[in-house]
């Protein structure tokens, strides 16, 4: 409670027997720097900007030996594609399922050597970015503006100057200014890649011109710039929330979702340790001690199963079929009576690890952290 009303972040790590819980209670905190999975690379090849278009333009395919061909950078390619589709097509890209197959078709065709022209395969591969305009979610930055104004003044700046920048270019972010890698020349690529960085630099500069220095460093918005179609506030659930009070409607069907999906060996699914290894906390609120620590061990047995259903109960999953079946007997609080809050150094050692790379993540940043809760089920090495 205390963490809440100073809005601290607090990592609470729990290794018992074989299960483990790695729990995070954040404030909202800015994901400025997220680092999707397999984000599409920023080229603005719909809509590119002037100097992309002079260098695109003076390359002209047919005056190029096989082995200049064979290393123009596929964007330019993407380009010189599209801008040969809308020629035959009233100035329209391609938008249909089937258009879009003949547009991948007609770049193939472009090429003399197919197997030999590895940036013609680029191309193919990454054909969408010739009609496909990645757009920054304006709805979704105004929400954040308005949830960051009291107490995330440094991202309030940052957003409100982005919405006027975007007010300023009809919806065009800043560029993130770099390419990934492809085959080209290496006197195009670096070419191409200056053109990047001097447009990123160009747009950097105009932002940096709507928001505060004094507030924002050019570091911080440097980053910034570069997460524009991927920022986003990370906040979870408290730990008064979900252990006193009465869950949310929202909580119930988080919990009801992960039931839909079992573990190929139902009872492997971690959300069912979960449910005990929380009625193990409560035996211990019940008893001042953890189930499994006299010598008569077994006798806890029946205890901790009546603790197991007023848990399952406390979080709406008494009428579950996959809960009410698994704890219909008492194999979970006979396993769970075993382990005697014995902390095992395998089991530990995994959750330490994971709670060491969330705590990076919030310190830093960068990537995003879990959803609120790990349940690590080392019977089965699953979580």
């Amino acid at each position: 409670q205390k963490c809440t009303e100073m809005s601290i972040s607090l990592i609470v790590v729990q290794s018992y027997g074989m299960i483990g819980v790695v729990r995070l209670q954040t404030p909202p905190l800015p994901l400025l720097e997220p680092k999707p999975a397999n984000e599409p690379p920023d080229l603005r090849l719909v809509n590119p900007f002037p100097a992309f278009t002079e260098f695109a333009q003076s390359i002209d395919l047919d005056q190029l030996d096989n082995a200049q061909h064979g290393h123009v950078p596929y964007p330019v390619l993407l380009w010189r594609t599209a801008q040969s589709w809308k020629d035959r097509h009233d100035g329209s890209l391609p938008s249909t399922y089937a258009e879009k197959q003949d547009f991948q078709k007609s770049i193939q065709e472009a090429s003399r050597k197919w197997d030999m022209e590895l940036n013609f395969q680029e191309a193919s591969q990454n054909f969408y970015l010739a009609y496909t305009e990645r757009e920054v979610d304006v709805d979704r930055l105004k929400e954040l503006q308005s949830q960051s104004e009291s107490q995330l003044p440094k991202l309030h700046a940052m957003i409100s100057g982005l919405l006027t920048f975007l007010e300023r270019h009809d919806g065009a972010a800043p560029i993130q200014g770099t390419i990934p890698d492809m085959t080209a020349s290496t006197e195009s690529y670096i070419k191409l890649q200056q053109l990047y960085h001097d447009k990123a630099l160009l747009d950097f500069q105009e932002l940096r011109s709507l928001v505060s220095l004094s507030l924002v460093s050019d570091e911080e918005l440097e980053t910034f710039c570069r997460n524009v179609f991927s920022l986003d506030l990370f906040h979870t659930s408290t730990l008064t929330e979900e252990l006193e009070g009465n869950p949310n409607e929202e909580m119930v069907d988080e919990w009801s979702m992960v039931t839909m999906d079992p573990y190929e060996v139902p009872e492997h699914t971690p959300l069912l340790w979960y449910v005990a290894l929380r009625a193990c906390n409560v035996f211990f609120t019940e008893h001042g001690r953890y189930p499994g620590v006299l010598e008569d061990y077994e006798t806890d047995v029946p205890l901790l199963q009546e603790c197991i259903k007023a848990v399952a109960n406390k979080m709406q999953l008494q009428d579950n079929e996959l809960v009410r079946q698994t704890f219909k007997e008492n194999k979970f609080a006979m396993e769970m009576t075993r382990y005697a809050n014995a902390e095992i150094h395998a089991v530990a050692s995994v959750l330490g690890g994971v709670a060491s790379q969330e705590a990076v993540k919030i310190i830093t940043g960068q990537y995003v952290p879990l959803n609120n809760t790990f349940v690590y089920n080392g019977i089965a090495s699953v979580g």
